[in-house]
């Protein structure tokens, strides 16, 4: 077991490889970049998915360094991704952030170049962020704490937020929050781009009927049904050989 780990938190990392096979299962995979963090239950700072390997190649609590919120490597072997601040300064932000992702799937990176605001093409469940911000002083890689915080201002107290020409960030109070926005997320640039480029005239959700949405499906977070399907999802593509799922760990001596 990793040093100074309980198993609480080894279940718990345990899962967040979990969300990351998940990610990369609902498109969300970039080869080896885009990654996970987990707050660390001690205060000791976060918990990250080491570089090197893919998001579908995550799989299990080894996979995972703890960084401090000054991004010093505390614990865990390998080495971390340079965009660790986009993970320190949202939980600075948010004590109520649990986990955050940072992905770039394909129609969200397309759409993050968009400057008119992000519209809701079908009204789903709470999960769906509504009018999701940009960050935009960028698009260059969120390396610098400042960088950070200023992204973290652009998300302000909402669960997700589209990076200028770059991807997307999403956070939450438990493990899977994050991956089930991105994965919404995701679904709502498709969409946009789709109804967009068609040439009909069309009509988004008005704000009420948005807020009405969200208010009845918001127990699909706190109930985990939607989560507890796509762990049944990802078991199907493990069993059947899906070559994007790992499922062994990836050797550091390999990297």
């Amino acid at each position: 077991m990793t040093s100074g780990m309980s198993a609480e938190l080894k279940t718990d990392l345990d899962e967040l490889a979990a969300a990351c096979r998940v990610l990369e299962m609902e498109g969300h995979g970039d080869r080896i970049w885009g990654h996970m963090a987990l707050r660390d239950p001690d205060g000791r700072g976060f918990w990250m998915k080491r570089a090197g390997v893919a998001l579908g190649e995550i799989h299990d609590s080894r996979d995972f360094v703890l960084l401090d919120f000054n991004g010093r490597k505390q614990a865990g072997d390998g080495k971390s991704h340079s965009e660790w601040p986009i993970h320190s300064e949202i939980m600075k932000k948010r004590p109520d952030v649990i986990a955050s992702s940072h992905t770039h799937p394909f129609y969200a990176c397309v759409y993050s170049a968009c400057e008119e605001p992000l519209p809701t093409v079908v009204a789903r469940s709470g999960i769906q962020p509504y009018l999701p911000p940009r960050y935009t002083d960028t698009s260059e890689l969120i390396r610098k704490p400042e960088q950070g915080r200023a992204m973290a201002e652009a998300l302000g107290d909402g669960t997700a937020v589209l990076l200028r020409n770059h991807g997307i960030v999403t956070c939450g109070t438990t493990i899977p929050e994050p991956v089930l926005v991105g994965i919404a997320l995701e679904k709502m640039c498709r969409e946009a781009l789709v109804v967009g480029g068609s040439g009909f005239k069309w009509s988004w959700p008005s704000p009420e009927e948005m807020a009405a949405k969200r208010k009845g499906g918001i127990g699909i977070i706190k109930y985990d049904s939607l989560w507890a399907y796509y762990r049944r999802k990802l078991a199907r593509a493990e069993a059947l050989g899906e070559p994007l799922i790992g499922t062994q760990p990836v050797s550091m001596d390999s990297l």
